[in-house]
């Protein structure tokens, strides 16, 4: 399998890219396409179908290649992998729940293929994304591979999902990939190291911890924390957005912990709302700030990889937390060059609102603050 990345300011310019790659003899089947303007994607849609090129689109202001960060509006990565080898679907959440939008794509990778590997990308944050992989491994298997980044405009959270077909303002988007035709490498990493004691949620409800150790939730993130994590709310909805640079570390059977960041404040009632959902009895810390180490963590994992299980990958896949970028700044494309540099091949990512992925060897989660990963290499 070949892969190229290519990208443009405007749909005429990925159109020129394009015609050059295929002049070459380069003949894509399928194309990630991420774009700012969600404008611009009916024009993509026309360029790539009448190729006869599969499209997995995304929305993101933020993205980078095996180049780097670029500021360019559409990102392409192309592929010339055999049709028979992937799916593409996409189930809107209008009129069903996120279970059953990823219950039903978990049934139609087990019908496409005996051996499903999942790359996804869902839109709307508020929908429960806990929910959205336990349809998904409710309907394949528990153990099934699945990798991807919750997409969409950080500054307001709406974007647009699409496809050669379709197109949705909140939904779930799928590359399905047969595993036994398509080796996937894949990991989440985030690298934070723990601080402080244990603390336990004593009261939710939904996503929102209402008590921590049986205190009001807010009062015991700002104590720990500080009170500047609080920032000012233009939205005017009630709720206080915060710049909690640093996720908590929930507490899993494994060991290894899952990171969950604090996304908004009910300054009404005093809770916290937590990406991903908590649950009364879960146990968490506090995460010390960052250092190299964390980017060194993250690197080395796909190093890890390419010694024991993936010598040679056709292309990099990657999913990083937005908060990643907030709290790394320009030392962030360290950690970019670094997972390039691994296998030297294509690669194309985003900077995604929530990850998903596996820790270890246990099965795939949602989180927070993470990278998650996901290297490719047509059998």
């Amino acid at each position: 399998m070949k892969a190229k990345t290519i990208n443009g300011k405007t749909p005429t310019e990925i159109q020129k890219e394009l015609d050059e790659c295929m002049s070459e003899g380069f003949i894509p089947t399928l194309a990630t396409i991420i774009l700012t303007n969600k404008e611009d994607a009916e024009e993509l849609r026309s360029i790539f179908g009448k190729q006869g090129i599969e499209i997995f689109g995304i929305t993101s202001p933020q993205k980078f290649s095996e180049d780097g960060i670029t500021e360019a509006e559409i990102l392409v990565m192309l592929l010339d992998i055999k049709p028979d080898h992937f799916k593409i679907i996409l189930n809107e959440y209008e009129g069903s729940s996120a279970y059953e939008a990823g219950y039903n794509a978990g049934l139609s990778g087990k019908t496409a293929f005996a051996n499903p590997g999942f790359i996804i990308s869902p839109l709307d944050f508020r929908i429960s994304y806990d929910g959205l992989i336990q349809g998904l491994t409710d309907a394949a298997g528990q153990d099934i591979l699945i990798a991807g980044g919750g997409s969409g405009d950080p500054a307001d959270f709406t974007g647009i999902l699409f496809t050669n077909d379709v197109s949705s303002k909140g939904g779930l988007l799928a590359l399905i990939l047969d595993q036994d035709k398509v080796a996937i490498s894949g990991l989440a990493v985030s690298g934070w190291k723990p601080v402080g004691t244990m603390k336990k949620i004593t009261k939710s409800e939904g996503s929102w911890a209402l008590t921590i150790d049986h205190e009001p939730a807010m009062h015991v993130i700002q104590r720990f924390l500080g009170k500047d994590i609080v920032r000012a709310n233009p939205e005017g909805s009630g709720f206080i957005p915060t710049d909690l640079g640093y996720p908590l570390q929930f507490e899993r059977a494994s060991g290894n912990a899952i990171m969950k960041p604090a996304l908004f404040f009910n300054p009404t009632e005093l809770s916290v709302m937590i990406a991903g959902g908590v649950n009364e009895g879960d146990q968490f810390r506090f995460s010390l700030p960052p250092d190299f180490d964390v980017i060194d963590k993250v690197v080395e994992s796909t190093r890890v990889s390419k010694r024991k299980e993936m010598p040679d990958a056709d292309v990099l896949m990657v999913f990083s937390c937005i908060g990643r970028l907030g709290t790394f700044g320009p030392l962030i494309s360290t950690e970019i060059e670094g997972l390039a540099s691994t296998w030297g091949t294509p690669m194309i990512g985003f900077f995604s609102l929530g990850e998903f992925g596996k820790l270890d060897e246990g099965r795939c989660e949602f989180q927070g603050t993470t990278v998650s990963w996901v290297a490719l290499k047509e059998k």
